[in-house]
C-alpha cells in the first residue's frame, strides 16, 4: 500500500472537491481507517501479544475489508451531530483508500473490495510504489495536512455523546471487532497473502508464493528470506549478493526451501512517511484543544 501521506494528498484533494467547507479532521481520519487493523497488528506483533500468527493475519485482512471498515465508519458517525454527512465522508474515503492501494504494484498483495461475497484480492498493479509520483504525493500530503493545522478553524462537526448514540455506536463497534471472526475460513480458502500455502507446511512443495517488501539476508549458498509469520526460509535462484529489502515471487521446492523466480529490490522505506502522517493527524485532532491566539485590541 502507498504510505499514508499519499492517501492524504489524493483523498484530501478529492474530498475537498466534494465537500469544500467540511471539517478536515473527518476527511483525514477516513483516509486512515482501512489501515487501522494493520497498524494494530504491527503493534500486537511488536509487543509480542500471544496470538496465532496465521489467525491474526486472517483477522486483520477480514477487518480491513471495505464491508467491515464501513461498520467502523458508521460507529464513528453516530457520535457526531451530522451522522449521515460523516458516514459519507468516512465511507467514501475508505473506498478511495482501498482503490488507491489496489493501483500500486504489489507482489502477492491486494485489497478485499467485494468481501464477504468474495475474498479474492483486487490488485490493478498500475503504479510503481517507489516512483516519482509517489514521492510528489508524499510531499503534497504532508503540506496539505500541515496547512489544515495552520489555518485552524473551530470544529464544524461536533461530537454528540448522548447515551442512545453511544449505545448504538458501541453495538457497531463491537460488530467491527467480532464480525471478522466469522470469515476467517473464507479468507484462508482464498489464500490471500499466501496464508493457506504457508500454514500447510507439508503441502508447500510445488506451490507458489508472493512476498511484498520482506527482508533478504545474503549467505554463501543463496541466503534466507524472512516471512511475515516470523519464519526464515532458505532460498535459491536469482537473489541479491547483499542484505536487502525485496519483493519476490517464488516456488517451494521443499517445505523450507524457496526458489526465487523473480524479485525486485526496494531502496526506499515507506514507514517513516506513514509515521509522520499519524503525527500530523493527531496534531490536527488535538488542535482544537490548544488555546487560540487573539489579536490584541486596538
Amino acid at each position: 500500500m502507498p504510505n499514508t501521506l499519499v492517501h492524504f494528498a489524493a483523498q484530501g484533494t478529492a474530498s475537498r472537491g466534494i465537500w469544500r467547507r467540511v471539517d478536515a479532521r473527518w476527511i483525514f481520519l477516513g483516509c486512515l481507517l482501512p489501515d487501522l487493523p494493520w497498524i494494530l497488528r504491527r503493534v500486537a506483533v511488536g509487543f509480542e501479544v500471544p496470538a496465532n500468527t496465521y489467525d491474526l493475519r486472517l483477522y486483520t485482512m477480514a477487518q480491513a475489508s471495505l464491508a467491515v471498515t464501513l461498520l467502523l465508519c458508521a460507529a464513528l458517525a453516530l457520535v457526531t451531530v451530522a451522522p449521515r454527512l460523516v458516514f459519507g465522508i468516512l465511507g467514501l474515503n475508505a473506498l478511495l483508500h482501498l482503490l488507491i492501494d489496489a493501483t500500486e504494484i504489489k507482489w502477492g498483495n491486494g485489497v478485499h473490495l467485494l468481501a464477504p461475497f468474495s475474498w479474492r484480492m483486487t490488485s490493478f498493479d498500475l503504479i510503481n510504489g517507489e516512483g516519482r509520483l509517489i514521492l510528489v504525493f508524499t510531499v503534497l500530503g504532508a503540506l496539505l495536512v500541515g496547512w489544515e493545522i495552520a489555518r485552524w478553524r473551530p470544529p464544524a462537526i461536533r461530537l454528540d455523546l448522548r447515551p442512545k448514540r453511544l449505545a448504538l455506536a458501541a453495538v457497531l463497534g463491537t460488530a467491527y471487532l467480532l464480525v471478522p471472526l466469522a470469515f476467517l475460513d473464507g479468507v484462508e480458502a482464498s489464500d490471500s497473502y499466501s496464508v493457506k500455502t504457508l500454514r500447510e507446511v507439508s503441502a508447500r512443495p510445488g506451490r507458489t508464493v508472493g512476498l511484498d517488501r520482506t527482508s533478504f539476508i545474503a549467505g554463501p549458498n543463496g541466503g534466507t528470506v524472512e516471512m511475515w509469520n516470523g519464519e526464515r526460509l532458505r532460498v535459491t535462484g536469482p537473489v541479491p549478493d547483499h542484505d536487502a529489502r525485496v519483493s519476490l515471487y517464488g516456488t517451494f521446492l521443499e517445505p523450507d526451501l524457496l526458489r526465487v523466480d523473480r524479485y525486485v529490490e526496494h531502496r526506499r522505506s515507506r514507514d517513516w512517511p506513514s509515521y509522520l502522517a499519524l503525527l500530523l493527524l493527531a496534531a490536527l485532532w488535538l488542535r482544537p484543544l490548544l488555546p487560540v491566539r487573539r489579536a490584541p485590541a486596538a
